[in-house]
């Protein structure tokens, strides 16, 4: 990893003259850097002097250079002195400029060129990355495949809502069908016991009528004189015998099979609907794949 001690960008490194961040930096002969309006003004056609030097060796004069551009502010210099970093220390792991590759620090290490020693680390980035998609469309595609399969099972789950809907729906129609049979069955059966009834106490009203009638005429004829008490009972004497009545079923065999029957069967439909769900509670509660 390269330290960062050695790294700074332009916008942090600062002219050594004015203090301020370098603004169209040049580099002299010296190896100062400094800004191009901090050079000395000199005649046309005269040396450039470094302004660092100029005090410290009074009046020598410097081997003029050319102003040199430090290139674009995202490129990387040296904290140190300044310049581009052009070279890379294998062994300390750091960023190199000219200066730090010349001086004492780095002589017996290894160092190469900045561009050369990158190369290794992103061929082994560019394999990471390749690796890395590779594993990521990997899980892509299988993601793909399991949602497909979920999307199968929840359609197949729709389904099976549909076909229980169904399933409830008909046998709600089947109960409420059967239900209404047996009402008009019960329905039916009132009607006839109703019909029985009405024949019943209308043949027994009749003879009740028949009798009342016979014991206010008696009753009168116990209120007459003898003699012609005793001359109606010559008369009339076989009229008022007492005839035996012979009662009517007050409902028919026929009607009392039909009642039986039908008490039967509404009398196990309570155990028949109690067993149907308890049959159908532990089907349903029933793990069919253990």
């Amino acid at each position: 990893m390269p330290s960062t001690r050695s790294l700074r960008g332009l916008h942090q490194v600062a002219c050594p003259v004015c203090t301020r961040p370098l603004q169209d930096a040049v580099t002299t002969a010296c190896g100062h850097t400094v800004c191009l309006l901090c050079l000395p003004r000199t005649p046309m056609g005269a040396q450039l002097l470094c302004p660092l030097c100029q005090g410290a060796e009074e009046e020598k004069i410097q081997a003029a250079v050319a102003p040199v551009s430090l290139g674009p502010l995202s490129e990387t210099y040296c904290e140190e002195h300044g310049e581009k970093i052009y070279f890379f220390c294998k062994t300390d792991a750091e960023l190199l400029c000219v200066f730090c590759r010349e001086g004492p620090a780095h002589q017996a290490h290894t160092v190469g060129f900045l561009d050369e020693a990158i190369q290794p680390y992103r061929d082994r980035l560019r394999s990471r990355l390749e690796a890395l998609r590779m594993e990521r469309d990997k899980i892509e595609d299988r993601k793909c495949q399991e949602d497909q399969k979920l999307q199968e099972v929840l359609m197949q789950v729709e389904s099976k809502k549909h076909q229980v809907e169904a399933a409830f729906e008909r046998l709600k129609r089947e109960l409420v069908d059967q239900r209404c049979l047996l009402l008009n069955r019960l329905e039916e059966l009132e009607r006839q016991i109703c019909k029985e009834r009405e024949e019943y106490i209308s043949k027994v009203s009749q003879e009740v009528d028949r009798l009342s009638t016979q014991v206010e005429e008696l009753e009168e004829k116990c209120q007459q004189p003898a003699s012609e008490l005793l001359q109606d009972a010559r008369l009339n004497q076989s009229r008022y015998e007492l005839k035996t009545f012979v009662s009517p079923e007050a409902i028919s065999s026929d009607l009392v099979k039909k009642i039986r029957n039908l008490h039967r069967k509404i009398l196990s439909l309570p155990k028949m609907m109690r067993t149907f769900s308890e049959n159908l509670m532990q089907h349903l509660e029933t793990d069919s794949g253990s």
